[in-house]
């Protein structure tokens, strides 16, 4: 005769006098073993399995000096007094002003910039060029490339590189991926196209709602020989100025020159021999 007697959140029907003598049976209510202490474990151990995997691909692809699936730069040498300023996102009507700062203070930046924002604003992405300063691939619509196949990852990258190299007459050494998500698809998209992956150590958070002030205090604070400081000119989904960023760069100059750090062009940054000095974390963090 069977009895029913529930054990957590399922009913179990016990039969005895069947299967192997001396051992009652235990089905559910479907006819099937339960799940024993043995199979929990198992299942436990999976799942810590499956979220230690799941940290490893956050940290390779999210990590911004994750060093797991390809080469990146995210820092020059701790042993140079100097740093980098680079713009993501535009080019944008916000360009022209930031430009202008950098014109009046004679700093050459880098500049990331989306294919798309370059067929909107050509005549920003030549001026940037004819300045002097440095350009950079950041796709062609800011996709994140953890979702998106090797193709459209390709083709995000082909299209910008071809799209400024015949706006401003430059192709770009440098790419950043959007968000600063690295793919094996990307690396090797961005091999093929002779791209160096440029990260950031200090980000300025401009894309967050801050004034001047703050983005400028933020930056200068955390800010230390061979830093590469993330700033951006564009918002990514257009619907955002960038006047709070605009303010903010005469300032974080001067406090950068107030500290006896000069700001040089990303190729002199990192093109710079070292003398071996580096952080503990330089090989990933």
């Amino acid at each position: 005769m069977a009895a029913r007697r529930r054990i957590g959140s399922c009913r179990l029907r016990v039969s005895a006098g069947r299967g192997i003598p001396g051992i009652t049976a235990v089905r559910n209510d479907r006819g099937r073993p339960p799940v024993t202490p043995g199979i929990r474990f198992a299942l436990g151990v999976s799942a810590v399995a499956a979220s230690a995997a799941g940290v490893c691909v956050h940290h390779a692809t999210y990590g911004v000096r994750s060093q797991w699936l390809g080469p990146t730069d995210w820092r020059g040498p701790l042993d140079v007094e100097s740093v980098a300023l680079t713009f993501d996102d535009g080019p944008a009507d916000d360009t022209a002003r930031i430009l202008d700062h950098l014109a009046a203070l004679d700093v050459r930046a880098a500049f990331f910039m989306l294919g798309r924002q370059v067929e909107r604003h050509p005549r920003i992405a030549r001026r940037i060029v004819e300045e002097g300063h440095e350009v950079g691939n950041h796709s062609y619509s800011h996709p994140i490339f953890l979702f998106c196949s090797p193709a459209e990852t390709r083709r995000e990258l082909e299209r910008t590189q071809e799209i400024i190299a015949v706006t401003t007459g430059v192709r770009p050494r440098w790419s950043r991926p959007p968000c600063g998500v690295r793919t094996p698809a990307y690396f090797r998209a961005s091999r093929g196209l002779g791209l160096r992956t440029v990260q950031w150590t200090v980000a300025a958070y401009d894309w967050k709602r801050r004034g001047a002030e703050r983005i400028a205090s933020d930056v200068v604070r955390r800010l230390s020989p061979g830093s590469i400081v993330l700033l951006h000119d564009g918002d990514s989904k257009d619907r955002r100025h960038r006047r709070e960023t605009v303010a903010a760069v005469p300032r974080i100059i001067a406090a950068a020159r107030d500290r006896e750090l000069a700001i040089h062009p990303l190729a002199r940054l990192l093109d710079v021999r070292s003398t071996g000095v580096h952080s503990l974390q330089d090989a990933d963090a």
